[in-house]
């Protein structure tokens, strides 16, 4: 069942959010096809934002920053294609075309939509 229906609130599973997340970056990389879930789509946006603010926070750190800064440089890039792919399939789940990720604030408020329940022109709903 798509889980954008069936709960009421965002929890957090951390096990499901590095387990999204590593699969953003790895078997689906560049993926532009099918649909992700808001639940999915939130869960890889927190931990790609605590693992650049943590390399961001070790950054200050005195001798190390440069290498710390470098690092957090190198992951921006290797994570970009990932976010890329699922803010295109996020919004796929909403029923948009992809260029709509590409307006600034709109996004947002699309992100937070509620996925079609039924199959759309995308693919059926993703079942996470």
């Amino acid at each position: 069942m798509n889980d954008d229906t069936s709960q009421a609130g965002f929890k957090f599973d951390i096990a499901y959010a590095l387990s999204t997340t590593l699969e953003a970056v790895t078997t689906r990389f560049f993926d532009v096809n099918g649909r992700t879930s808001r639940r999915a789509f939130w869960h890889f946006v927190l931990v790609t934002f605590v693992v650049l603010a943590a390399l961001s926070v070790f950054s200050i750190i005195p001798l190390l920053g440069l290498i710390f800064s470098l690092t957090s440089f190198l992951v921006s890039l290797a994570l970009l294609l990932p976010m890329i792919g699922i803010i295109v399939r996020r919004m796929h789940d909403i029923g948009q075309p992809w260029f709509m990720g590409l307006i600034p604030l709109y996004n947002l408020y699309l992100a937070v939509q509620p996925g079609q329940p039924d199959t759309n022109a995308f693919g059926p709903p993703p079942q996470d």
